[in-house]
């Protein structure tokens, strides 16, 4: 339970954060802080904190100083859990993130602060006066809010245990929906076109009123007082420790007027509606009976709602794939007939409906001559369809097997061929290791970029070759070869050889980018191809672009997307809302553009099911994954009898948890294949295997077919793991499309099950929200917290089956569409990236390696590896370029030390020797690069890289730390609400802040080639999962 100290918390961290950014910028600077630590002071005393009290007085005459020269009294303060160091500790963080945020904003003059005391100045809910902090620079209205969110348990486990991890997550964090607006009064419209489902929230959470909050005072303050030098508007919520909430949008001076009631009134509304958990804040006995009695009724209501949905199958009617493909053929019939020189066609329809094999076939019956470049984001993918062009090669040349007699359309493409005497030269360049021999990738894409920069230079290279040899020249690679140079030039201009005169006048080229979403860099692969058809067209030659994918599903969201694209150069991963058309058309750098879409699904009906597993009796953290394979295999033995004649597949995102299911369902009586797109083996068991039962991630999502019409796949198992919903539901929605493919498999009616894990309460999230709402009930608490997630999981389950039964059938209206990060891909040599690399690598094939013994070696030397490497950052020069995003400092070029534990390099060597053959079987390069790696000594490395510093960790080392004591963080994945890729985040190495011989502090590597500045400044607004279901009409 949280202290009294709490309750006056929220006005410290405000108090320092102000006084270190309104140092020499106000002339009542001195009065102001005096006045506010009295008040402050106050509080403490009428709390009984007299001890507080005194720190508090202590404070008071150390600041303001210099952050390069702190006060002896503020240094070596010691780890250790107090009330005395939590609070020392949020003062010198708010007045260290005051100070760095004021060093953003350079020329003091040019400040002009509408609001920066402590305190309301109207009763009135969202007038401007009421602010925490407003001022306009630079052409830029800041709106902050300043938040404890959760902050003094974080800092007393900091300060107790010695361990963190970043980034620090606000509990309840909204899923990431962009409404794809960047001007401030539309989105204020498309704010207030939600107002009535927005109402209509039962609860309303801290960060949501906060929000709204800001919104209201950023309208209210643009109407009040019309400003002529605003153009941008600024709002964020600050919070100590965790990421902030920020949203960035223009303004040309449009009136906001009659939005401002609405919006004031709509803030009022929200704050009035309580957060779900502060109902547990029971302070009377009859107040906590009537809350005992009513929310276990609320619980057992919906219970029976899941067993509810459990006991209904719901039926989708899709749209019928066969009107889909016939579609498909005549868009590309009219897109051939356009007389233009230069054109692009954008194809979204569904998969399986034929996009790829129609403009192939297309393309290779039209006259003239051609050159082709394939791309596409799977290896497999390109694999295909080499394959498939190779037969037809060698049966217009009479060699090989031909091609599959029962393939008509393919079959009148070589009749043509043959009549029109055409040759066909195929281009396919390998990847090459440092020695230039050609070695083989096993994997779904290639991540380590290094080995692409040279393919499309080759490739180019072997094109021209060809040219006047051959009449139609195609050439394949995957969309990864479209990289920038460290030094920012771009592969794709090495296409430029191919534009001289001899090839323009006798080729016209056609560039198909094939499920392009695919991978990061699909929206750059486009705006470099565009680029290409516009310097075809300045020496007057012949281009067509195509592409493909059907996760783009709505025409209307491709030109959102490159505008977007082409305003901030990345697209965080997320839910867009775009209106449905069938078609749309463009100009995009002046070249026409044609977008469209038909939706089906290759079977006749869906049969949707659902199971809600409860694994919420499960006491060990550890157990859990355990219990919840055992519970997956139960349920689909219950639900899967008919094994002799049909075929199961299931989707799960989870490598560990699928190799412990398909142990399980072995042990059932069923045989299993766990599938991987990037082995022919794999394809071919798939469809001409006999197992019960198919398993893959995400892997199986793009570019394989789930044909098995001796054993047609009918039954279709998708487990929903959490809420990071957005890419998940982009690879689910492919996997299910994949089974097609036949007659006899797209015939059947398709049973779709999805699956909802609950997971037991952690203490550590009853902790979590008694810092939100320190007098809550526990009993109360837990009951609420069991109420909360309950419903979440029935609302997951709405936007889930709303999203797939819009997904096989055309839409109506506005839709949601999930979406992927897209960014440029940079490729820069780093030794740090190749160790992620092979970290990746390790952990990936833990789950398939079959024997036990050798399994357990493997996930030991992954560990060991991964435990015996550190990060930190030296040498922090703060007359050093530096911006501050709070709570980070970035620096773009700082000393990154990674290291290694000496006693741990030795057990390292002995496990890789052992394990050396079975991880060749697996991939053989990656072992070469591991086992370089280990030979050279496991040798620590320096590199200056764009990193971040959280002024935490500053904090801590300037602070806190006497001689050898040491903090430890773990880093998470990804930073910033945006999710800035932080270099190794994937496997989540331990960065630590220690005194020693020189002073180390915890670091963040950013991952050079993210457009992390975007990110981190707060360009993308996220909402929570209550805005899908509305925007979803439920």
């Amino acid at each position: 339970m949280a202290t009294p100290v709490v309750e006056v918390l929220g006005k410290v961290f405000e108090l320092a954060f102000k006084l270190g950014f309104l140092r020499g910028r106000v002339e009542d600077y001195e009065s102001f802080k005096e006045s506010e630590f009295e008040k402050i002071k106050s509080e403490f005393l009428s709390n009984g904190l007299e001890e507080l009290a005194s720190v508090w007085e202590q404070l008071k005459g150390l600041v303001p100083f210099e952050l390069e020269n702190p006060p002896k009294e503020l240094k070596n303060l010691g780890l250790g859990q107090t009330d005395k160091n939590t609070l020392r500790f949020l003062f010198l963080l708010g007045y260290y993130e005051g100070s760095l945020y004021g060093k953003g904003f350079r020329n003091i003059r040019d400040i002009r602060f509408i609001k920066y005391q402590l305190g309301e100045g109207s009763q009135i809910a969202g007038i401007y006066v009421n602010a925490d902090l407003m001022f306009i620079t630079d052409g830029v209205l800041y709106v902050v809010d300043f938040k404890l969110g959760g902050a003094e348990g974080d800092i007393r486990a900091l300060l107790d245990k010695g361990e963190g991890s970043i980034p620090y997550r606000i509990y309840g964090l909204p899923v990431n929906v962009s409404l794809g607006e960047v001007g401030f009064e539309r989105f204020v419209l498309s704010l207030l076109e939600m107002e009535e489902e927005l109402l209509s929230l039962k609860t309303a959470n801290p960060e949501l009123k906060g929000f709204l909050q800001v919104v209201s005072y950023g309208v209210d303050y643009l109407c009040e007082e019309k400003p002529k030098d605003v153009r941008e508007v600024s709002l964020s919520l600050f919070y100590p420790l965790a990421e902030p909430f920020s949203a960035r949008f223009y303004w040309n001076g449009e009136d906001l007027s009659p939005y401002r009631e609405r919006v004031r009134q709509l803030y009022e509304k929200i704050k009035q509606i309580d957060w779900e958990y502060s109902q547990a804040v029971a302070e009377g006995r009859a107040r906590r009976e009537r809350l005992l009695e009513e929310v276990p009724k609320e619980i057992e209501r919906l219970k029976e709602e899941m067993q509810k949905r459990e006991s209904t199958e719901e039926i989708i009617e899709p749209g019928k794939i066969a009107e889909t493909r016939k579609h498909v053929g005549k868009e590309l019939d009219e897109f051939f007939s356009k007389t233009q020189d230069i054109k692009a066609l954008c194809l979204l329809h569904s998969a399986g409906s034929g996009k790829t094999t129609q403009t192939r076939n297309r393309i290779l019956m039209q006259e003239g001559k051609h050159i082709v470049l394939y791309m596409a984001t799977r290896k497999v993918l390109v694999d295909r369809e080499y394959k498939k062009l190779k037969d037809l090669k060698d049966a217009l040349e009479g060699n090989g097997k031909g091609i599959d007699p029962r393939d008509k359309e393919y079959i009148k493409v070589l009749e043509y061929l043959k009549n029109s005497n055409k040759s066909i030269g195929l281009v396919y360049e390998k990847r090459q290791d440092i020695k230039g021999n050609y070695v083989e990738n096993i994997g779904d894409t290639y991540r380590n970029l290094s080995a692409n920069s040279g393919i499309l230079k080759r490739t180019v290279g072997q094109i021209k070759e060809l040219v006047d040899k051959k009449d139609i020249i195609w050439a394949l690679c995957t969309q990864q070869a479209l990289v920038e140079s460290q030094q920012g030039k771009a592969t794709s201009e090495h296409l430029d050889h191919l534009l001289s005169r001899r090839i323009t006048d006798q080729y016209t080229f056609h560039i198909i980018l094939d499920e392009f979403l695919g991978h990061s860099n699909g929206l750059y692969a486009i705006e470099q191809m565009f680029d290409f058809l516009e310097k075809v067209k300045a020496k007057g030659g012949r281009a067509n672009l195509y592409l493909f994918d059907a996760n783009g599903y709505s025409p209307a969201i491709l030109k959102k997307l490159l505008e977007e694209y082409g305003e901030f150069k990345v697209v965080p991963e997320s839910l867009v809302i775009v209106d449905f058309k069938e078609k749309e058309d463009f100009k995009h750098k002046n070249i026409e553009v044609s977008v469209r879409a038909k939706h089906g699904y290759p079977s006749p009906k869906i049969i949707v099911k659902r199971k809600f597993l409860f694994v919420d009796e499960v006491k060990k953290f550890e157990e859990i994954k355990e219990e919840l394979a055992n519970r997956i295999a139960g349920y689909i033995k219950h639900t899967f009898k008919d094994k002799h004649s049909q075929t199961a597949f299931l989707f799960l995102q989870s490598k560990e948890l699928l190799a412990m299911l398909k142990t399980r369902l072995e042990n059932e009586g069923y045989s299993c294949l766990i599938a991987t797109a990037d082995s022919r083996k794999s394809q071919d068991r798939i469809n001409q295997g006999n197992e019960d039962i198919i398993l893959s991630t995400s892997a199986l999502s793009r570019g394989i077919d789930l044909s098995r019409p001796h054993k047609p796949i009918n039954k279709i198992y998708a487990i929903i793991m959490d809420f990071g919903i957005e890419s998940n539901l982009v690879e689910m929605i492919q996997a299910i499309s994949r089974a097609r493919g036949d007659e006899e498999t797209e015939k059947n009616p398709k049973e779709l099950h999805f699956v909802y894990p609950i997971y037991p309460q952690w203490d550590a999230l009853i902790e979590r929200i008694l810092e939100y709402e320190p007098k809550a009930d526990e009993q109360i608490l837990r009951l609420m917290i069991t109420k909360h997630t309950l419903n979440q999981k029935l609302l997951l389950d709405k936007v889930v089956f709303g999203i797939v039964e819009q997904f096989v059938k055309s839409g109506k209206e506005k839709v949601l569409v999930p979406l992927p990060t897209q960014y440029a891909t940079r490729y820069i040599p780093n030794e740090v990236a190749n160790m992620e690399g092979f970290l990746s690598f390790l952990e990936n094939i833990i789950p398939f390696v079959e024997d036990k013994e050798k399994k357990e070696k493997v996930e030991k030397l992954y560990n060991t590896l991964l435990s015996a490497i550190f990060v930190n950052a030296v040498q922090i020069d703060f007359r050093k370029e530096f911006e501050y995003y709070h709570p980070y400092i970035l620096f773009e070029k700082q000393q990154v030390r990674y290291t290694f534990e000496n006693e741990k390099r030795w057990k390292i060597k002995k496990l890789f020797e052992e394990l050396e053959e079975i991880l060749k079987d697996h991939n053989q390069d990656k072992t070469n690069e591991l086992k370089n790696f280990i030979e050279g000594g496991l040798h620590s490395t320096s590199k200056n890289m764009p990193t971040i510093i959280p002024v935490y960790a500053l904090v801590l080392t300037e602070h806190f730390l006497k001689e050898k004591e040491k903090v430890q963080f773990r880093i998470m994945g990804r930073i910033g609400r945006g999710e800035a890729d932080a270099l190794m985040g994937s496997v989540k190495p331990i960065t630590y802040c220690l005194v020693g011989t020189e002073k180390e502090y915890a670091c963040v590597p950013l991952g050079e080639d993210y457009p992390y500045k975007e990110v981190l400044s707060g360009r993308f607004a996220k909402f929570p999962i209550e805005f899908i279901i509305k925007l979803l009409g439920e």
